[in-house]
């Protein structure tokens, strides 16, 4: 348990950091730059977008970690494959969590971590786009 909650709190931090970093360079950038408003927004979703796959990698990754380590498993029909691992990550990240992969033992609260920092870090993005875009209205 000990393991999990080390990890755990350490991807809250590096994504929380990360997302920061990653948000915050692109929103100076573009306001910086004489791109028409709709590319402005595109750069800016498909930023998000690759951030929050990044981090959901973080995780699946993790989760590989903690298998590898005996601290927990998946209960799923099938063996799981890496991109099983990644696609469970990315629905548990985006709290969709559809159930048809589920975590066992200890890894249980890695991914609920991970579904309370996706909740947050997806919330952290509609706030950058809201103010790059109130910021571009401003402008008109």
């Amino acid at each position: 348990m000990l393991i999990v909650s080390v990890l755990s709190f350490v991807l809250f931090g590096l994504c929380g950091v990360f997302h920061y970093s990653i948000m915050r360079s692109a929103h100076v950038r573009l306001m910086q730059s004489a791109l028409p408003r709709s590319v402005k927004l595109l750069v800016c979703l498909y930023t998000a977008g690759i951030a929050h796959i990044a981090e959901a990698g973080l995780y699946a990754i993790a989760f590989k970690v903690g298998q590898r380590l005996g601290v927990g498993g998946f209960s799923s029909e099938n063996t799981m494959t890496p991109m099983d691992t990644v696609y469970f990550s990315l629905v548990n990240f985006t709290s969709l969590g559809l159930g048809d992969i589920y975590p066992t033992g200890h890894l249980r609260l890695l991914a609920g971590v991970e579904t309370l920092n996706g909740f947050l870090l997806i919330t952290c993005s509609a706030s950058f786009i809201y103010l790059l875009m109130a910021a571009e209205m401003e402008k008109k």
